[in-house]
């Protein structure tokens, strides 16, 4: 099962966050335990110089403290905080009153200034934090003495407040998680309506309740709906245009069957009038057939339609009439830009190209001049395909232009065809919202300007 977009970046984003706090949270643990424990040897030092500076010598020996210390713990049985002072052969010459009946393993000992840090175990079951220095006593410079003053904390306390702040800080990291993924969700949710709603919309033209998607979305979706809204309406059309092209079709084809019916039932009727009736109805027919095959295979401008080389084509195109019209020997001329490209159904374009030059090369004398380029006419603002072909022909009277663009429509009966290459022609222009213009070209023929709308 394939997850949706809100799920799958809901779960990145999941990912993401529980990564960032989670580093956050142990980053901000270990810096909590490394300066509170910077702070605890800070303030075993401040007890211990203060034990140096009150400590006397007695002449056993023994040492007796000047003043009492300013932490009154350590004159508090069990208090946690211990003091003592160790000659380096191992003797206890001073103690804390904190420490009665309690052991703590100090190592003396230790080299005059030499300081340590040692994490120990009581007697009495209680851990603690040691710090140990390395001190020479004595007024005679050559009788000094070595001896080591250590003093001790229990690290209960120091682990109950590390506890209880990792507690709070996974627990306030915890809710902040919560918080940031709700929201996480709702803008989620909010950022990716207009999908739901472009699902929505599409649920609704499939229904038949809308012929497209009415919604207002936001323009990073402009384009894909736009797209979608003019492939909805293309198959519309085109839809409809067969619709209307069977429709013609068996109106168009009532009037020729009537006729073959009429003489069919005729008694009596010579052999070649019957044959005569039958080869011009017939005849009728395939016209008819072939214009609205052809004009409901004309689809028009879509949305997601591939480029057309018309270079290539037209090429083509001149090449396959130089064979049908080798006997007339025409000189075609073709002016156009190198791999020019044109968005549009490929059909149409060789339906377009197919029935002019037919025309050009039906009708020409000589010459033939082809012309192809991104332009704009008179009355168009914005530029466009503009296509011109001319000949040296007869050409067309402006009085025969409602003739030569009508559906069958000739002008000379006697030429072959069936006159519906340029009606096919202006059926296209029209689909695609474009321009056909015929008029008198300066080599003395037609002159026909197609243009279309580049997008």
């Amino acid at each position: 099962m394939r997850l949706s977009i809100n799920s799958r970046m809901l779960i990145a984003a999941s990912i993401i966050l529980f990564s960032f706090l989670g580093v956050t949270g142990v980053t901000l643990e270990g810096s909590f335990r490394v300066s509170t424990e910077a702070s605890f040897k800070e303030r075993l030092q401040v007890h211990l110089n203060a034990l140096i500076a009150a400590a006397e010598q007695e002449s056993d020996g023994s040492f007796r403290l000047l003043h009492a210390l300013p932490e009154p713990r350590f004159f508090t049985e069990r208090s946690g905080l211990y003091a003592k002072i160790i000659g380096n052969e191992g003797t206890v010459v001073w103690s804390s009153v904190s420490m009665n009946d309690i052991t703590i393993p100090i190592q003396p000992g230790l080299g005059r200034g030499e300081g340590r840090y040692q994490y120990l175990l009581a007697s009495s079951g209680e851990p603690v934090l040691t710090y140990s220095l390395g001190l020479t006593w004595g007024e005679n410079e050559k009788f000094k003495e070595g001896y080591t003053f250590a003093v001790a904390e229990s690290v209960v306390r120091f682990n109950q407040q590390f506890n209880e702040f990792r507690q709070n800080l996974w627990a306030w990291l915890g809710g902040v998680t919560l918080i940031l993924l709700i929201m996480l969700t709702v803008i989620l949710r909010w950022g990716l309506a207009p999908l739901r709603e472009v699902a929505e919309d599409l649920q609704d033209i499939e229904a038949g309740r809308h012929h497209e998607l009415r919604g207002k979305y936001p323009k990073e979706l402009r384009g894909l709906t736009d797209n979608l809204n003019a492939l909805i309406r293309t198959n519309r059309e085109h839809e409809e245009r067969y619709q209307a092209s069977l429709g013609d079709l068996a109106h168009s084809l009532k009037t020729p069957l009537a006729v073959l019916r009429g003489a069919v039932e005729v008694t009596n009727q010579p052999i070649g009038q019957l044959q005569s009736i039958v080869e011009e109805q017939v005849q009728r027919m395939d016209q008819i057939v072939q214009y609205q095959l052809q004009r409901a295979a004309t689809s028009g401008r879509t949305a997601l339609m591939a480029p057309v080389d018309l270079e290539a084509m037209t090429h083509k195109i001149v090449t396959a009439m130089d064979k049908v019209y080798a006997e007339k020997g025409l000189q075609c001329h073709i002016n156009i830009e190198a791999g020019m490209e044109f968005r549009c159904q490929e059909g149409d374009m060789m339906e377009l190209l197919g029935n002019l030059v037919d025309n050009a090369f039906k009708w020409a004398k000589q010459r033939i001049e082809i012309y192809i380029r991104r332009d704009d006419l008179e009355n168009r603002t914005a530029p466009g395909l503009l296509v011109m072909i001319c000949d040296d022909g007869p050409g067309i009277e402006e009085k025969d232009l409602d003739t030569v663009l009508a559906r069958g429509g000739r002008l000379d009966p006697a030429t072959s065809g069936h006159g519906l290459g340029l009606a096919m022609v202006q059926n296209i222009v029209e689909l695609y919202q474009g321009e056909l213009r015929i008029n008198r070209a300066r080599l003395g023929g037609a002159q026909v300007t197609l243009w279309l709308p580049w997008s």
